[in-house]
């Protein structure tokens, strides 16, 4: 067959199956990649080019790695291999992203037919990037011949304005001199070729017509090269250049002058021209003093701002920082500013700094940011567009709050809020409960019945306890206490908290499996912390169990083993489950899945007890089916 060379790759989990069509993708000259299907795959074919792409359609997610396929590079072929009917509905899903089919076993007939489809859509497709190309080419030439005239045009536009500005400077400086033509004040504008574009008339009038000459051409000694002349050291590095040198006037005077060159940026940025100014040195010397007290008040009133500043180019890089940042954030100029700090929460593309690069308009906004040393910060960033005369973003000055403190208060503020209403609504419940308690007691008096008297004892116990557990959480929620550790075994300790919890657990009709192995050994706890800690999972899982009325029977189950010198703790129930999204903020200071039921403060302490334990805890949990928690705490040698 016909050699095309053409680059194919093939998508499949089991290539080593796949002998039969390398055998003929190779004698069909193709050449041939294999990869695995991945989900960066679509992100790599930049590297790989193909030119078709053949895809199992029984690996998983065929359909929606296609489109991503597609969507990075809509000019693929992209062929579907498949072993069922072509009309079933996995391989119809694919319709809108492949172009042909090629069914296994293979029929090496048809299979020739596909691929001569493939090969002819191969060449078309090169056909017309080739053409774009050439017509591309074709235009930006065009385009290049039209922007060279107009910047002609713009230079000798920039020399007349810039002579008036001068003119305005020397006026202020020096009180009344109103021709600017009559001063030894030479102006000119130079490519990056090194040519000069554009003077002013004193330049032609003392040194000559050197329009189109070389920029070094005007000097003698060290500066008449290339690289070392005033506008070659300035198109070099980018930057505003203060050279001493000797200028030759057409008369053949050699005059020692303080040359000023600066870079003119265009729209895109870069340095298109440099700005070439030179006079006596005295003139010089008064004109860059002024600019240097200006740009020192200037600096200073910057400095002086007590926010955070920074001014970005249009690819976030950073030019210019206030003290007040570069204290805080250190020295990053030229760095991406997101880089240095990070984006935490804030939509990707929604950040008001990356709004006024795209739309050249103001913003603002709360930013959660992430310094270099993992520290967040809440800021209020205000931005404005730093445009050109023509209304092209050239930077973004922002303006940056530092708004963590306040937000931290308001967090607190909340959680103090939240903590009052839950306390308060709890003790509320504990206290209806006292009166029914209490109520039952003096009528069982009055009506000579100990059995309502009896109920009545129960139920005041029951809120009484209720109450002081909620008062330890308080005080343990709001106060850090030092762990009181004792030498225990685990196996009483296990014993001692089912012990507590047992009557509570079948007297609401639950059943209850404990599950200690042999040979636990010893750990080194707070008894009293731990068992309250356990005893809230313990609570909880009855809860579940009593608000779960889907099944007639439900089981709480609390195991303990021994595995590499860690106690594993493993409490487990099949009541009403938690809802999914909740149990990472299980844990958290006064959330609650109960809602209105739970003071949020149960969970939280377990979690802290058992970390200041040195342990570890995790919640798995399915709607509807349960939840188990597993907990390690480290134990001692025996």
């Amino acid at each position: 067959m016909k050699e095309t060379h053409n680059n194919v790759l093939v998508i499949d989990n089991k290539p080593e199956e796949l002998g039969p069509l390398l055998k003929l993708l190779t004698e069909f000259g193709w050449n041939i990649d294999i990869k695995k299907p991945s989900l960066t795959l679509s992100s790599t074919l930049l590297n790989i080019n193909p030119d078709i792409i053949i895809i199992n359609t029984a690996i998983t997610d065929c359909t929606e790695l296609a489109i991503s396929i597609k969507t990075k590079s809509p000019d693929v072929y992209l062929i579907a291999l498949t072993d069922k009917d072509p009309m079933d509905r996995s391989v119809m899903e694919l319709r809108d992203q492949i172009y042909d089919i090629i069914s296994t076993p293979l029929n090496p007939s048809a299979l020739g037919m596909v691929l001569k489809r493939a090969d002819h859509f191969a060449r078309l497709q090169n056909n017309l990037k080739k053409n774009r190309s050439e017509i591309a080419t074709s235009a930006q030439k065009i385009a290049d011949e039209r922007v060279e005239t107009e910047r002609f045009l713009a230079v000798h536009q920039v020399i007349d304005r810039m002579s008036s500005f001068l003119v305005k400077v020397i006026e202020d400086i020096h009180g009344g001199i109103k021709y600017f033509n009559e001063l030894p004040f030479f102006v000119s504008i130079h490519d990056r070729e090194l040519r000069i574009l554009a003077a002013n008339p004193a330049y032609y009038k003392h040194i000559g017509n050197m329009i189109h000459h070389k920029s070094w051409e005007i000097y003698t000694g060290k500066r008449a090269t290339r690289n070392a002349c005033p506008v070659g050291l300035t198109l070099n590095t980018g930057t505003v250049k203060s050279t001493r040198a000797l200028v030759k006037y057409k008369s053949g005077a050699k005059v020692p002058v303080t040359v000023h060159t600066y870079p003119i940026y265009n729209n895109e940025g870069d340095v298109e021209f440099a700005l070439e100014v030179f006079a006596g040195a005295k003139e010089v010397k008064d004109l860059a003093h002024e600019i240097h007290s200006t740009q020192q008040r200037y600096q200073l009133l910057f400095d002086s701002v007590p926010n955070h500043i920074a001014v970005l180019d249009r690819r976030f890089h950073l030019t210019a920082i206030n003290k007040k940042f570069k204290t805080d954030f250190g020295d990053h100029t030229d760095k991406n500013f997101f880089d240095v700090l990070r984006p935490a929460v804030f939509p990707a593309y929604r950040d008001p700094i990356t709004q006024t690069v795209r739309k050249g308009t103001p913003h603002q906004g709360e930013m959660i940011m992430i310094d270099q040393n993992g520290i967040q910060y809440n800021m209020m960033a205000w931005t404005s567009p730093i445009k050109t005369a023509a209304g092209k973003l050239i930077q973004v000055l922002v303006i940056f709050a530092d708004i963590t403190e306040l937000r931290k208060l308001q967090t607190n503020l909340a959680a103090i809020g939240l903590m009052v209403s839950t306390v308060s609504h709890d003790l509320k419940g504990s206290l209806t409960g006292l009166d029914a308690g209490l109520y039952l007691i003096e009528t069982g008096f009055y009506r000579e019945k100990p059995g309502r008297i009896e109920e009545g004892l129960d139920v005041v116990k029951l809120m009484v306890e209720r109450i002081r557990k909620l008062v330890y959480d308080i005080l343990y929620s709001a106060k850090e206490r030092e762990l009181d550790l004792e030498q225990s075994s685990v196996l009483q300790f296990a014993g001692d908290v089912a012990a507590n919890i047992d009557i509570r657990i079948r007297g609401a009709g639950i059943e209850f499996q404990c599950d200690f192995k042999p040979e636990l050994g010893m750990f080194k706890i707070d008894m009293n912390l731990l068992r309250t800690a356990l005893m809230n999972i313990l609570e909880n899982a009855v809860e579940a169990c009593i608000e779960d009325t889907s099944k007639d029977t439900h089981l709480i189950k609390f195991k303990i083993a021994r595995k590499n010198n860690q106690v594993l703790i493993e409490i487990a129930d099949n009541g009403s489950g938690i809802m999914k999204g909740s149990t990472k903020h299980l844990f958290d200071l006064f959330y609650s899945s109960k809602g209105h039921k739970g003071t949020g403060l149960g969970l939280f302490i377990t979690k802290r007890v058992i970390l200041k334990h040195g342990g570890n805890i995790s919640v798995e949990s399915e709607p509807g089916q349960g939840t188990k928690f597993t907990i390690s705490i480290p134990g001692t040698k025996t």
